[in-house]
């Protein structure tokens, strides 16, 4: 019976968040050709900035940074979570790459696999795609 809860319990974690892959598509589909005022607006300013000696920019934004702290039986674990947006765009400002780094978005097997969502689709709120 515990079993059949852990699987239950999996099955709803998995349709909480978009996955990694799904976050970056979905980013890059509203991002990529507009200018980086755009993702300003949306996530504030970067956390860093570097201009690059071909005329283009690179800009970070770490937009979530939580320490979760798990206890059982008088032990614990603590694991900080984070989502981070780099962006590369042309001397004028445009976007032309965009990925998302993904920090513990989980642990164990189903971590490793995808199985909770991207810590970047949860902060952003995206949900999968059926």
């Amino acid at each position: 019976m515990r079993f059949l809860g852990i699987v239950a319990a999996c099955a709803v974690l998995a349709g909480c968040a978009a996955s990694k892959q799904e976050v970056v598509t979905r980013l890059g589909d509203q991002y990529i050709g507009q200018n980086i005022d755009r993702l300003v607006v949306q996530f504030g300013p970067p956390t860093s900035t570097f201009k690059m000696n071909s005329g283009q920019s690179s800009y970070v934004w770490q937009l979530s940074s939580v320490t979760d702290i798990e206890t059982d039986r008088g032990w614990g674990t603590a694991s900080t979570r984070y989502c981070k947006v780099s962006v590369i765009t042309s001397p004028t400002g445009v976007v032309q790459q965009l990925n998302t780094e993904d920090s513990n978005a989980g642990y164990g097997l189903g971590g490793v696999v995808g199985m909770y969502g991207s810590i970047c689709g949860q902060r952003l709120g995206m949900k999968p795609q059926s």
